[in-house]
């Protein structure tokens, strides 16, 4: 997104909206899960129950969650529900995030590949709270 368009959407409250959804759909270990799985590819409601250890409630309730931030779409497939990740919307929900809040240092726009390396104090910090 170039510096420009970064600029316009910042301050704007529909794209700070859109961008809280994702992210606070992304932020419950038990989503993770599932968008961790789906990221292997599509699959049905009783094979997410089955990696991930949850009740069928449970994983009806987070897919909910998921669907209405536009994560997850669903396809009825006889008597299975086919659930498939949008991947694009989670690059989407991090660039409306970094929009909406005027970010437009480009390292913050950088693919998983180069920013990955980087996260490490991040996870140190996890790790460090957990020991507390």
């Amino acid at each position: 997104m170039a510096s420009a368009d970064a600029a316009r959407l910042a301050g704007d409250a529909d794209v700070l909206e859109a961008a809280r959804r994702v992210h606070r759909a992304l932020g419950d270990t038990n989503r993770l899960e599932v968008v961790r799985r789906l990221a292997i590819g599509p699959a049905t409601v009783s094979e997410l129950i089955e990696s991930t250890d949850l009740s069928q409630p449970l994983v009806s309730w987070h897919l909910r969650r998921l669907r209405d931030a536009g994560l997850v779409t669903t396809e009825k497939v006889g008597r299975e529900t086919l659930c498939t990740l949008r991947t694009e919307t989670i690059a989407e929900g991090h660039a409306l995030m970094l929009s909406a809040l005027g970010v437009t240092n480009p390292a913050a726009w950088v693919a998983p590949t180069v920013a990955l390396p980087a996260a490490q104090p991040l996870i140190d910090a996890v790790r460090a709270g957990d020991a507390s």
